[in-house]
């Protein structure tokens, strides 16, 4: 890359908080914007070179374009390594938190604040909410089982299946901008800095100065960024939060293999599409080509907190990220009831649900809990509104230095994050 190059603004990671700022910032026409992607960009959609894994929003996309990791064992770290980020990887699901998880976070990032952007994210995303008739027998029988409680989704999926993620939303509408260039296949390595004042970043490909450097590579990789440029008088890296779940599986019935077969004639499978919420825990289901029934149950206001570090100055050696799931034995009394209610509900449809299979029906509630416990793939709080930023996310004691992703949320909300995400970045570029 040119090095003679000078950017007015250069966004550090092109995940969803990332794609979001390089669209609304471009739209200025004077402002210079350069994003920066660690993976590949496929380049517009309607080019047809994006893999058939990351389109096809019906599944997860866990076993392609993921950064490596520390533990191989530990899907808990996986994190997506594609513009986009992991909203080319998720479920498709678009929810909001509750009002009293962004009251939590202070002055100017209360529900009322966080509205309009949260709106506006939806928009964007294309965001629509699942038929009755795309939801499978099973799930649709779980959804029944949740009654009033039951959510079904809303999302960002066409309705041809289609995973509309933040590279289609924010990036393809700006392509056309002289203003926009998107670097990708590009490591960032750390800021430049000079004395307090961040000029730019340093990459694989070579230094990318700008006025303001933002950084939006997730609440394990912006951490990480701040970390190798020696920023270590702030707690950077700390106050990781993750919702904590575990799931079982059950043997199929008779019936439901009869229904399965004939709803898949005129339907497409898909992997999931309800979820059931009851007080701080989500309950949803699953099924898997082959007859596969599981569910998962998830705390989604954890008490523990875990960390992220780094095991090497290279920024190609993997993050150390301990979770520190359970570690406030709160949770362990939170999961374990919740998965007793798991339990329950898969008593309720033995008309589906046969033999627990995954763990047992042997197995007890809180040894099932404390073996198998997992992450939600929504880490957040690593660099927090409050102790390593301000609330326009600006990096404390430096200049032109701003994060922008989910790890300034300073407490996690009772939601998948990727649209809360979004929010955070629309948000976030109005400051800027």
């Amino acid at each position: 890359m040119a090095t003679h190059v000078h950017y007015d603004v250069v966004v550090a990671g092109g995940g969803t908080a990332g794609c979001v700022l390089a669209g609304r910032l471009s739209e200025d026409p004077s402002r210079r914007v350069c994003l920066v992607e660690a993976g590949p960009d496929y380049g517009a959609l309607r080019e047809g070179r994006w893999p058939a894994d990351i389109l096809d929003g019906r599944w997860l996309a866990l076993d392609s374009h993921c950064w490596e990791s520390n533990d191989e064992e530990d899907r808990s770290q996986l994190r997506a390594r594609i513009l986009g980020g992991c909203s080319a990887h998720n479920a498709c699901v678009l929810l909001r938190g509750a009002d009293a998880d962004y009251d939590e976070w202070g002055p100017g990032w209360t529900a009322a604040d966080l509205a309009p952007y949260l709106e506006r994210a939806e928009k964007t995303f294309a965001t629509r909410l699942l038929r009755r008739d795309e939801l499978s027998p099973f799930i649709a029988a779980f959804a029944d089982a949740g009654g009033d409680d039951t959510i079904i989704h809303p999302v960002n999926l066409t309705e041809d299946g289609i995973r509309w993620t933040a590279a289609f939303a924010w990036v393809d509408p700006a392509r056309g901008r002289d203003n926009l260039t998107i670097q990708a296949d590009t490591l960032v390595d750390r800021m430049l800095l000079e004395g307090s004042r961040a000029v730019g970043v340093s990459t694989s490909a070579g230094e990318i100065r700008a006025d303001t450097v933002v950084l939006t590579a997730s609440a394990y990789g912006s951490p990480a960024i701040l970390l190798r440029s020696g920023i270590t008088e702030l707690p950077v890296g700390e106050n990781l939060a993750d919702h904590v779940g575990t799931g079982l599986a059950w043997e199929p019935t008779a019936a439901l293999r009869r229904d399965w077969d004939e709803w898949t004639r005129d339907h497409a499978l898909s992997m999931g599409g309800v979820t059931v919420r009851i007080d701080d825990l989500f309950l949803f289901p699953a099924v898997d080509p082959g007859y596969e029934l599981s569910s998962a149950v998830f705390a989604m206001k954890p008490r523990s907190r875990g960390c992220v570090s780094l095991t090497s100055a290279d920024p190609r050696a993997p993050l150390a990220i301990d979770h520190g799931f359970l570690s406030d034995e709160a949770d362990v009394e939170v999961l374990t009831a919740g998965f007793e209610r798991l339990r329950e509900v898969g008593t309720s449809l033995s008309h589906y649900a046969g033999r627990e299979t995954r763990p047992g029906e042997d197995v007890d509630a809180e040894t099932h809990v404390r073996a198998t416990a997992r992450g939600f793939f929504h880490p957040t709080g690593t660099c927090a509104i409050g102790a390593v930023v301000d609330e326009r996310g600006r990096v404390y004691g430096y200049e032109n230095l701003v994060v922008a992703d989910a790890s300034i949320m300073p407490t996690i909300p009772r939601a998948n994050t990727n649209l809360t995400t979004a929010a955070i970045a629309e948000k976030i570029a109005e400051m800027i």
